[in-house]
């Protein structure tokens, strides 16, 4: 078992605490344990106690917010009562971040059931939250508790993680599973941010628009700088004053051009310095040309709008492509983005048979049914990184020229940036079709 310094290993659901006395206790006397579903606690010992003809013992380090102190309910209860309790039935409040680190945690330990023919030793860190997270993460930085890992999950969250970045003066990889901030990875070679944010998705987005259309008509239409008027609250000055907007649709339109030279297309781009169009109708061709229209705004009101008036111009020929949080509108018609063949760039699978399989496997272990956008990602990420230290010995420098790789529901594909760490770049482009989503790239 690897180190345990403010560990507290989750064992059952609901959620069970045991200290690391209790914790090493089980381990040096090598027992079964008795204690029953959903966790079975002795599977999960003597997966680290099997004997195994390995001479190498990989290491992973995980730095998890359980908070076991905020769970007062559960710290106040006798063990032996939460365990008898019918998880469906209890009516524990368990803490938030609590709550995240068991499903990631959980999702983690069933990626290794695919590796169980090799050595890994676990050392997991309870890092507590608010001001004694930066307490725990100077102890394990001054006390040298993950000098000898392979690589480090967590923390979790953005400023812990920069900070935790800042501070481990080591080469070792650090792993960011949430935070899509630029800043976590920017100046510390040996970071990795998982998650994608839509900036990434640009270059690929428009070199397949521009590839695959060369020879359509193709019309950007975004938002403009909005001068809006609005009234004066004060009582001094004018009664209504100009407010300015300046929205995000001019950095995706940058984005999205910034590698195109638009000379040899025949692109037109529209900018609306409100938030209604008046009319799109009479900025399609109705000569032959099929339209390709690229909305480059994530505005509800604005995408909405433009999106109904596409659809009514009847252009049965014509293809939509937009952001991947249009996707998400709820109130859009399925039958109208089918109809317009709106396409969107995302790094993830949405609702597939896989995603599926994945819940049934996690509630057979575990005998609950998860927040998947957190186990999943604990699962991923053991997935990905075990494969690559496994087959190399170290994730750097290797990790450069791995090829881009589906892992249950996303595409990771790191590239290294200028000044910082790795970025999960890996990008998919998926249309609506036929009630789902049908990957075109």
């Amino acid at each position: 078992m690897g180190v345990i310094k403010y560990i507290y290993i989750i064992l059952f659901l609901p959620l069970i605490t045991l200290s690391s006395p209790d914790v090493e206790a089980i381990i040096e006397k090598d027992l079964n344990c008795h204690f029953c579903h959903p966790v079975d606690s002795s599977d999960f010992l003597s997966f680290f106690r099997k004997k195994r003809n390995f001479q190498k013992t990989y290491r992973v380090g995980l730095l998890l917010p359980f908070c076991v102190d905020s769970n007062h309910s559960i710290l106040n209860t006798n063990i032996d009562s939460v365990i008898s309790l019918d998880p469906y039935k209890n009516n524990f409040n368990f803490y938030k971040k609590s709550q995240i680190s068991i499903d990631f945690y959980l999702g983690f330990l069933m990626s290794l059931k695919k590796f169980e023919n090799y050595n890994i030793e676990i050392s997991l860190f309870d890092i507590k939250d608010k001001d004694m997270s930066k307490e725990v993460l100077n102890d394990i930085v001054s006390k040298q508790y993950l000098d000898n890992m392979d690589f480090v999950i967590g923390p979790l969250f953005s400023s812990n993680f920069r900070y935790f970045a800042d501070t481990f003066n080591s080469d070792i990889p650090l792993i960011s599973p949430f935070s899509k901030k630029d800043y976590i990875i920017e100046g510390n070679d040996n970071t990795f941010q998982i998650q994608s944010n839509v900036n990434h998705y640009f270059s690929v987005f428009s070199e397949y628009i521009f590839r695959t259309h060369k020879n359509d008509n193709i019309i950007l239409v975004r938002r403009d700088t909005i001068l809006d008027t609005i009234k004066n609250l004060n009582s001094e000055g004018p009664a209504y004053m100009i407010d300015t907007i300046i929205p995000f649709d001019i950095d995706y339109s940058d984005f999205l051009l910034e590698d195109i030279d638009t000379n040899f297309f025949n692109f037109r781009e529209i900018k609306v310095a409100k938030n209604i169009i008046d009319s799109i109708h009479h900025e399609l061709d109705t000569l032959g040309m099929k339209n390709i229209i690229i909305i480059g705004s994530d505005d509800n009101v604005f995408v909405t709008d433009l999106l109904s008036k596409l659809h009514a111009s009847r252009d049965t020929n014509m293809i939509v492509y937009g952001l991947p949080a249009v996707s998400q509108f709820d109130h859009l018609s399925v039958f109208d983005l089918m109809d317009m063949e709106f396409t969107f760039p995302d790094n993830k699978f949405h609702s597939d048979s896989l995603s599926t399989q994945f819940i049934l496997d996690f509630y057979d272990n575990y005998n609950y049914v998860p927040r998947k956008q957190y186990a999943a990602v604990g699962y991923e990420l053991g997935m990905y990184f075990l494969k690559i230290l496994l087959k190399n010995g170290s994730i750097l420098p290797y990790i450069s020229s791995e090829e881009p790789q589906r892992v249950l529901e996303t595409i990771y594909h790191f590239k290294k940036t200028k000044n910082g760490g790795y970025k999960n770049q890996g990008v998919i482009l998926l249309r609506f079709d036929d009630f789902q989503y049908k990957r075109i790239y």
